[in-house]
C-alpha cells in the first residue's frame, strides 16, 4: 500500500471518533485502546496533510475533516456490507438525519421496522427539514430528510410528498390578543418556534403581514422538543404551526384552535442519500419511501 493512502482502520477511527463523541468511546466501539485510536487519527492526518479532528469536547471534524469523513463513512459502510454472514452478524452503523415532526408521526413505522434488523445499528439525528441536507454534506449521515429538491454531488434526492402544517393557538392566548374586529391580533400575539432553524411560523406571519399591509415583531419563544412544543402551545406560550398528523393524534385538542385567516402550510419533503449502493442504506431508503407514500400528501 502506498504510504499516502489512508488505511481502512484509520478511516474507521475517524468515523468512530465523530460518531461516538470521543476517543475513549471510539476505542470501546472499535475494540481497541484510546491510544490506538489517537495513533490512527494522527496517522490519517499525516497522510492527508491536514488536521481532521478538532480536539474539543466532544471532538468535531474540521472543515478538511468533513470532506474526508464523508468518503470515510461510505468506505466503512461498504466494507461492513461485504462482511460474511455469521451466527452473530456484524452490525453496520447507519446514521441518518430526520425532522422531529416526521419522527413523531409517519416515520415511526420505519423505526419499528428497523428494530427487526439484526445487522444495523441505527443512529438518528433530529434535524429540521430545512437543514437536514447539511448533515449529509458534512458527512455526518448517509441519508437525510430535506425540503430541498436538488441533490448534492455524489448523492441522490427522491421526492416523498408534502407535510401539511396547521397554524394553531390556544383559546386562552387568543382571548388575550384580540384585535378590534374580534380576530387574533398577530402583530402582538407571541410566537412559539421549535428551534433556530424553524422558519414555519415566521414564514406564515410574513405572508399575513404582506397581505394585510401590517408590520409585526411579536415576542418569539422557543422550545426545542416536540412534546415541549405541544405543551407550550397548549399553555398559551405562543401560537405555532403543528403537523396535521400530530394534531390529529393529540387527545382533547379543544384547547387548540386553528387560527382564522391563516392558510395551512405545505412543506415539500425529499429523501437525500449517498448514491453509493449500500444494502442497509438501500433498505432504510425503501422503507422511508414506502412510509411517505402511505402518509404524506402527494406533490
Amino acid at each position: 500500500m502506498r504510504s499516502d493512502t489512508p488505511s481502512l482502520v484509520q478511516l474507521a477511527a475517524l468515523v468512530a471518533v465523530v460518531d461516538e463523541g470521543g476517543f475513549d468511546a471510539a476505542g470501546f466501539a472499535l475494540g481497541v485502546s484510546t491510544s490506538a485510536v489517537s495513533q490512527r487519527i494522527r496517522a490519517l492526518e499525516s497522510t492527508m496533510g491536514h488536521v481532521l479532528v478538532a480536539r474539543s469536547t466532544p471532538p468535531r471534524a474540521t472543515s478538511a475533516g468533513e470532506a474526508v469523513l464523508a468518503a470515510a463513512r461510505q468506505v466503512v459502510a461498504l466494507v461492513d456490507s461485504l462482511a460474511p454472514a455469521v451466527d452473530a452478524p456484524i452490525r453496520s452503523v447507519l446514521p441518518v438525519a430526520v425532522g422531529a415532526d416526521a419522527l413523531g408521526t409517519w416515520l415511526s413505522g420505519v423505526i419499528e421496522e428497523a428494530a427487526d434488523w439484526d445487522d444495523v445499528v441505527l443512529r438518528v439525528r433530529v434535524e429540521d427539514q430545512d437543514i437536514g441536507h447539511q448533515a449529509l454534506a458534512r458527512g455526518d449521515v448517509l441519508g437525510a430528510l430535506s425540503s430541498l429538491p436538488t441533490a448534492q454531488t455524489g448523492c441522490t434526492a427522491t421526492p416523498l410528498g408534502k407535510m401539511r402544517y396547521v397554524p394553531v393557538v390556544s383559546q386562552r392566548l387568543a382571548a388575550r390578543h384580540l384585535s378590534a374586529d374580534g380576530t387574533l391580533d398577530l402583530t402582538t400575539c407571541p410566537v412559539l418556534t421549535f428551534g433556530a432553524a424553524d422558519e414555519l411560523q415566521h414564514r406564515v406571519l410574513r405572508a399575513w403581514c404582506e397581505e394585510h399591509d401590517e408590520e409585526a415583531n411579536p415576542p418569539t419563544h422557543m422550545i426545542g422538543a416536540q412534546d415541549g412544543f405541544v405543551t407550550g402551545l397548549r399553555a398559551g406560550l405562543g401560537w405555532g404551526c403543528i403537523h396535521e398528523l400530530l394534531l390529529g393524534a393529540l387527545p382533547d385538542v379543544d384547547d387548540l384552535v386553528r387560527i382564522p385567516g391563516l392558510p395551512m402550510l405545505d412543506v415539500d419533503l425529499h429523501w437525500h442519500r449517498w448514491a453509493t449502493e449500500l444494502p442497509v442504506l438501500d433498505r432504510f431508503s425503501a422503507a422511508v419511501e414506502a412510509a411517505a407514500a402511505r402518509a404524506l400528501r402527494p406533490f
